[in-house]
């Protein structure tokens, strides 16, 4: 009898986007870190620190990079 190597996997999420301006502030940008909460179904809650230019523009980096998540800035 074979025995056949399994390996777990996932179905990664491809609407991420990344980039200058899109997922992290653009190069020389005077930035604030803000903390952000990312919750999403498929994974557990997690406390990101993110430097962003504003409250407005950390939720929209975060959204980039986790498209799906909900996205709340903390203290």
């Amino acid at each position: 009898m074979n025995k056949e190597v399994i390996t777990f996997q996932w179905q990664e999420e491809t609407n991420s986007r990344h980039g200058d301006g899109i997922s992290h502030p653009k190069k020389g940008a005077k930035t604030k870190l803000f903390k952000i909460l990312v919750r999403n179904g498929q994974m557990a809650a997690m406390k990101v620190d993110l430097r962003a230019e504003s409250k407005r523009a950390a939720i929209n980096y975060g959204k980039a990079r986790w498209p799906n998540a909900v996205i709340e800035v903390i203290k």
